[in-house]
């Protein structure tokens, strides 16, 4: 779940680190060809991985961040989890479990994946509050009619 939700973090990352690492490595091969436009291309590149190294860190700590968070649901009261129940209205989305009862406005949701059969609602993507419905639990036509509430509600 984590490589899919915080997949774009990660991404943006590395896309910084291979751009900053191709900059350099050609503004090398044109100091070797003595022309100084090649330092405009290594001073570039070197901005380019320093800045990737802050988009690898809010990477590892949004994934350290989801997992303990995970983990502290998890060991709270493991036996009090059960099924919760999802209601779809107008105005929201409520849902409630034996540990809680949320109330959550459409326009509180940012936005909705569909990966493996599972629909994510991702509410704070940043805190991990990402709620996810599953084809499995609910049926394949319940399903595709969430699905459906879903992309009207989430435009």
């Amino acid at each position: 779940m984590i490589p899919i939700i915080y997949k774009h973090y990660f991404k943006d990352a590395r896309e910084s680190l291979i751009v900053g690492l191709l900059s350099a490595l050609l503004g090398i091969f044109i100091l070797i060809g003595n022309s100084y436009v090649g330092i405009v291309f290594i001073v570039l590149g070197i901005l380019f991985i320093i800045k990737s190294f802050p988009k690898f860190k809010l990477y590892n700590t949004l994934k350290r961040t989801h997992l303990e968070i995970t983990k502290e649901k998890l060991s709270e009261n493991q036996s009090d989890f059960g099924n919760g129940i999802f209601e779809f209205n107008e105005n929201s989305l409520k849902y409630i479990d034996k540990l809680q009862t949320r109330d959550i406005k459409w326009n509180e949701i940012k936005n909705f994946k569909v990966v493996e059969s599972n629909l994510f609602l991702i509410i704070e993507q940043e805190k991990g509050d990402i709620m996810v419905i599953g084809e499995e639990e609910i049926g394949n036509e319940s399903f595709g009619k969430v699905l459906e509430f879903v992309k009207t509600k989430l435009k």
